[in-house]
């Protein structure tokens, strides 16, 4: 081949392979946000604006990522626009239709949509700014919106002004004037607001509808308008709840014979239950938001049970083969959840199909009792009667005078023992068979074992509390937590601001304090109602430092509003 086509031909090769596009290898890591060219975009902070295109270009080519939910326009327009990539230039193109307000700022708020091509950094900051009157408004407000009951943030709360501070249902009615949306941290910030006042809602916009759906979703609000001006604004200090609700029948369950479960929205302070059956025996243990009924008939048939306004059909069953496939034994105990009877929450399953037992053919449990503690017996059914002559007490190897139980009338599948008991040891309680009857006329078949431990006092530690900035007259309740274990509770009526509270004989563990402002004085934390006004009740925590055996802690917890996120859970 002649050399001059020989040169042509590589030089073809060569800038065949310069022109073939690929991806740069090497070099640092490119860490920086795309940067507006304010050169080449519609000019941001424009008053009199009346155009239907915003375009705002880049320094580099620049994609959109969750436009949808990360791209915030505040007030909010009727209609969605279109968001568009050419190049390095982001469109923002509103519907042609749509109506801006006279004399009103807006704000095009991108979050994080807006990042590079190669190295997706998010645009920091990125805002459009305009008005359709001549000035720009320029107030702000800011907040931090937090779980009334736990006091942690929570984040992606739509904070919503509305100038119309008279009407209270328009939140779930109409989208707002200004909005934010708060970030991990809780925090939210609404920019170039005018001056006014107005009425401020905190919703958990989970549909991201700028809507209050008052039956699914969460909100808080301040207590009174919120005033815009030229003088600093406070910050908000929101705390989100479920608002109150009447009490309605969730979820009933009536598959096993013999037990009916019932499941409601919100606390059942007290509830009436009765048979349309004449000679239906009922027993009814009540929590916090559930109810659990045993009952027995002689006869298989079907019938209905009345709670309060609520008629639950119950499918006739078995009786003979419910008889014939449980056993009477130990009920379950479930881990303890604020809120519940007395703060402990107990949870009871089906009846037993066949406990397990240990390796000497007892069935058998071991608990620890604290010192002066009263022991409970819980079993899977309601009990009838007892045969003290079939119960073996010891401690140790030495056997003792059986002691006197006595039935719960709130629990009548729970038997408490009337006195605590007198020494720090390891104690055996045997119920031989036949000790038992429940209300089904069945006694126990198996030997129910249940051992107890009472530590000595030099295992155990003291706590010394102080409770400061308390309103006098105000009512309290005071919760000491183990893990999620409802340890202590001790309500009270403040007398002073100052009230010192001593729990002896505690286990070595590390404690967690919760203060209940109880302003209805229920004895229970009560959410808000955000038509009647109220706000949640107030919940001040602190986590203690650890306790040791033989040792006291000296803490105190304040029932200040300014407490730190430290004190919280």
């Amino acid at each position: 081949m002649h050399s001059s086509n020989l040169f042509l031909l590589f030089s073809l090769a060569f800038m065949c392979a310069c022109a073939r596009p690929g991806t740069p290898t090497g070099g640092p890591k490119d860490t920086e946000p795309p940067k507006v060219d304010s050169t080449r975009s519609t000019p941001n902070f424009t008053t009199r604006f009346n155009q239907k295109k915003i375009e705002i270009t880049f320094d580099e080519w620049v994609i959109l990522k969750d436009a949808g939910t990360q791209v915030v326009i505040s007030p909010p327009v009727a209609k969605k626009p279109e968001f568009l990539i050419k190049g390095k230039t982001v469109i923002v193109e509103f519907d042609p239709k749509e109506l801006f307000r006279e004399n009103a700022t807006y704000t095009v708020n991108f979050g994080t949509a807006v990042r590079d091509l190669h190295e997706e950094n998010p645009a920091q900051d990125l805002r459009f700014v305009f008005s359709t009157g001549d000035v720009i408004d320029s107030l702000r407000l800011s907040g931090i919106v937090t779980d009334a009951y736990s006091g942690e943030a929570v984040e992606n709360v739509a904070v919503m002004l509305y100038d119309q501070p008279d009407d209270d249902s328009i939140p779930a009615k109409e989208r707002p004037y200004y909005f934010s949306r708060t970030n991990k941290s809780g925090q939210f910030s609404i920019s170039n607001l005018r001056a006014g006042s107005f009425k401020c809602v905190a919703v958990e916009d989970g549909n991201q509808n700028l809507r209050w759906e008052s039956g699914s979703e969460r909100l808080a609000f301040p207590d009174s308008l919120v005033l815009v001006s030229d003088s600093a604004t406070a910050p908000l200090a929101l705390r989100i709840f479920k608002n109150a609700e009447k009490a309605r029948l969730l979820e009933r369950q009536t598959k096993i014979y013999g037990q009916i479960q019932l499941k409601y929205t919100a606390r059942v302070d007290s509830l009436d239950i009765r048979s349309t059956v004449d000679g239906m025996n009922l027993w009814k243990v009540q929590y916090a938001d559930s109810i659990v009924i045993w009952y027995d008939y002689p006869v298989d048939t079907v019938w209905n049970l009345l709670a309060g306004a609520d008629t639950v059909t119950v499918k006739a069953g078995s009786r003979s083969d419910f008889l014939k496939n449980r056993r009477l034994s130990w009920g379950d105990v479930a881990a303890a959840t604020p809120g519940g009877s007395g703060g402990r929450r107990k949870t009871l399953e089906a009846p037993s199909q066949g406990p397990a037992q240990d390796s000497a053919g007892m069935v058998s449990k071991t608990v620890t009792l604290r010192p002066g503690k009263l022991w409970e017996l819980p079993f899977n059914a309601p009990i009838q009667q007892t045969d003290t002559t079939r119960w073996i007490f010891k401690k140790d190897s030495l056997i003792l005078s059986t002691p006197l139980f006595a039935p719960d009338g709130a629990r009548p599948d729970l038997l408490r023992m009337t006195t605590p008991l007198p020494a720090a040891g390891l104690y055996q309680l045997i119920l031989a068979p036949g000790a038992l009857t429940d209300v089904y006329g069945q006694a126990n078949q198996d030997t129910l074992l249940r051992i107890v431990n009472v530590p000595d006092e030099k295992q155990l530690g003291g706590l010394n509390l102080t409770i400061s900035e308390l309103t006098p007259g105000g009512h309290y309740v005071l919760q000491l937590y183990n893990d999620k274990l409802l340890e202590e509770e001790y309500r009270f009526t403040a007398a002073t601001d100052t009230q010192r509270v001593v729990f002896a004989q505690l286990p070595t563990a590390t404690f967690t304090v919760r203060l209940i402002e109880d302003v209805n004085n229920d004895g229970y934390w009560t959410t808000g109602d955000y038509y009647a006004r109220r706000q949640p009740e107030r919940i001040f925590t602190k986590k203690l430092e650890a306790l040791r055996a033989n040792w006291e802690v000296e803490a105190e917890v304040s029932a200040s509003q300014n407490r730190s996120k430290r004190d919280r859970f």
